[in-house]
């Protein structure tokens, strides 16, 4: 399994950042935990007794694993073999078998006073809570000295992921003509902070910067 693991990340034909997440997960968990076995070898049961051992070495370190994070894992692994199966070495997909908990997104709400108040009260607050305009202005307001605050003003008003704002360059902003280029992200592998291709080739996109915004790039310049 380690041979075909690190032969079918050397022929990945995704982007960099999603074989950087598949290569994060084989060197971490698959490699570590199903390497020694042959790939024929591999069952449900194998796939069942890793993914309790992630979990419980998460537990460990105080740092429970998230089912989506699984659910990540277990796509990298169902990957590989796949292509296992297309080469004939194996008959079925033991990681198509394996049932893990529901994974679902949370659905944002809007932070509303009155979701505030109930926080304040009980210490429940929803999982994904989105600001509304008058609690984003005050806290543009609130850090308007603060050294990055135009990066924060930059993604508050025009959507930038934290990736892709701190990737963003002088060179790819034209404050002349209210234009920024996103071209790039910097993410975290393996402890250290890279720069890589944005995260979709749609997220490669021209964006127009609003009068607010060129003045908040002028003084953080």
């Amino acid at each position: 399994m380690a041979e075909w693991l690190g032969r079918c990340l050397a022929n990945h034909p995704g982007a960099a950042s999603t074989v950087a997440g598949y290569a994060d997960h084989v060197e971490r968990y698959l490699t570590p935990l199903l390497g020694g076995l042959l790939v024929a070898e591999v069952s449900v049961g194998h796939l069942e007794r890793m993914l309790a051992t992630i979990a419980h070495d998460h537990e460990q370190r105080g740092r429970p694993v998230t089912a989506a994070t699984l659910h990540r894992i277990r796509a990298t692994l169902r990957a590989a073999l796949n292509a296992a199966l297309r080469a004939g070495l194996i008959e079925e997909n033991p990681a198509s078998l394996v049932v893990l908990p529901s994974a679902r997104r949370p659905r944002a709400v809007v932070w509303t006073a009155g979701r505030v108040e109930q926080w304040r009260r009980t210490g429940e607050r929803p999982s994904v809570a989105v600001w509304t305009v008058v609690q984003t202005a005050r806290f543009l307001n609130g850090i308007r000295t603060h050294r990055l605050y135009a990066v924060y003003h930059l993604i508050a008003l025009r959507g930038l992921r934290r990736g892709e704002a701190a990737g963003l360059r002088w060179r790819e902003v034209d404050l002349d003509a209210g234009t920024a280029v996103i071209c790039r992200q910097v993410q975290r592998r393996n402890g250290r902070l890279t720069a890589c291709a944005p995260k979709t080739p749609h997220s490669t996109r021209v964006i127009a910067l609003d009068r607010t915004t060129v003045t908040a790039c002028r003084r953080g310049g």
